[in-house]
């Protein structure tokens, strides 16, 4: 009891603090910003956040990487306001400034926040970026791996801020094999000039797939390039191509390993879609791995969408019904216990039960339905197989399993 007091005291006392002023919470972002912070006060007549925003992805604003806080002001101020006013002897009208972390005024103006003024702004400032500080480190460190992925990541988020300003607002989704449209590309200086320096860390990073895979570190840097723009630069795919051969040389040794998958698929993507069957082809499943366990975990979704996209619901069917078995009778001999969330449907029922319907087996896709609605226990289980059947254009299944009764267990 004593131990368990220990752990949720933290909690408690985090409970019972009263709330931080606006003075407080300001001065705690302005420190996590160790490079400085872009502030704004608003004013009657003066919106100038949205300027803000264009202008900061002008140079050499956008190298610094710096975030913005816009504050309104006038006859409905925020909480901060007056407070802004106060330090800063801002009596009245709009401001901009650039803030160090320790709330001190590097630069400011009161006029429009135009690229020109920023820009002075900057050079008076003198303010380093997280880039040359990282750059720094490794000229002194260059085996750090950690490092040269927060420097890519750097260079990430500056060069997909200038694709976006040269190409205009990002696509929905990248290209995929599932039948995106064309990802519009760079013309090859504005690639070059845009995105080398965010190739040259990646193509080093990937020279190491295997170490880049270890750690948290590596899956959020997995992440960030997917977040990125980098299906514009034929300068980025053609890094990612280079290494597509290293990446599936770890697939085929350790195919368990979900960030090795998520690494080729996010590549596949920004690539315009490499085609996965070849590749599971070659790889080969331990002795004695039942159909519920192959494919792997890391690339079922993917596999379950590229044999969709191919017409193959026989494939999908293959794959989803022994794993929606095996977790069927783990919740029935008590092994397993569902949560109450959509996860189960979005990996294996939604899937399973379109599969289904789509090659005529009506009556398979009710008995899953009704398993899951004595095992899962899960309330939105009706609400989503009755959009399901809409979707379908079987308004007679909508209907059916809409009415579905939740027992759970």
């Amino acid at each position: 009891m004593r131990s368990l007091m220990l752990l949720l005291l933290p909690a408690v006392l985090m409970a019972q603090r009263p709330p931080a002023s606006p003075a407080d919470a300001f001065n705690r972002e302005l420190k996590r910003n160790r490079f400085g912070t872009w502030l704004v006060l608003e004013d009657e007549g003066a919106a100038w956040g949205a300027a803000t925003r264009s202008a900061l992805d002008e140079e050499p604003m956008v190298l610094l990487n710096l975030p913005l806080k816009v504050v309104a002001g006038g006859k409905k101020p925020d909480a901060l306001a007056p407070v802004l006013r106060e330090r800063f002897g801002w009596p009245k009208g709009a401001h901009w400034a650039l803030v160090d972390a320790q709330g001190r005024v590097r630069a400011e103006g009161a006029e429009t926040p135009a690229p020109a003024a920023l820009g002075r702004a900057v050079d008076q400032a003198g303010t380093l970026s997280r880039a040359q500080e990282l750059e720094a480190f490794l000229r002194q460190n260059p085996d750090r791996l950690d490092a040269r992925m927060a420097l890519c990541d750097e260079h990430l988020l500056v060069a997909s801020r200038r694709t976006r300003k040269v190409l205009g607002p990002p696509a929905t989704q990248p290209a995929t094999p599932q039948g995106s449209a064309a990802v519009k590309q760079l013309d090859p200086e504005p690639d070059l000039k845009i995105w080398a320096q965010a190739a040259q860390q990646l193509d080093a990073i990937l020279w190491d797939v295997e170490g880049m895979l270890v750690g948290f570190q590596g899956m959020m840097f997995i992440q960030r390039v997917r977040r990125s723009a980098a299906e514009h630069s034929p300068v980025m795919v053609a890094v990612l191509t280079r290494h597509k051969g290293a990446m599936e040389a770890v697939l085929r040794g350790r195919p368990e390993i979900f960030e090795a998958w998520d690494l080729w698929i996010m590549a596949s993507q920004k690539c315009g879609g490499w085609p996965l069957q070849p590749l599971l082809a070659s790889l080969h499943p331990l002795p004695g791995t039942g159909p519920g366990a192959w494919p792997p975990e890391g690339v079922l979704a993917e596999y379950v969408k590229d044999a969709k996209f191919r017409g193959d619901w026989g494939a999908i069917r293959e794959v989803l019904e022994p794993r929606w078995a095996g977790q069927r009778d783990a919740v029935l001999d008590g092994r397993l216990e569902y949560g109450n969330n959509a996860l189960l449907w979005d990996w294996i029922l939604g899937p399973l039960l379109e599969a289904q319907v789509a090659q005529g087996d009506v009556g398979a896709a009710d008995q899953v339905l009704n398993e899951a609605a004595e095992v899962a226990g899960w309330p939105g289980l009706p609400a989503k197989a009755q959009d399901l059947g809409m979707r379908l254009k079987r308004p007679d299944l909508a209907a059916r399993w809409g009415a579905l009764a939740v027992k759970g267990r």
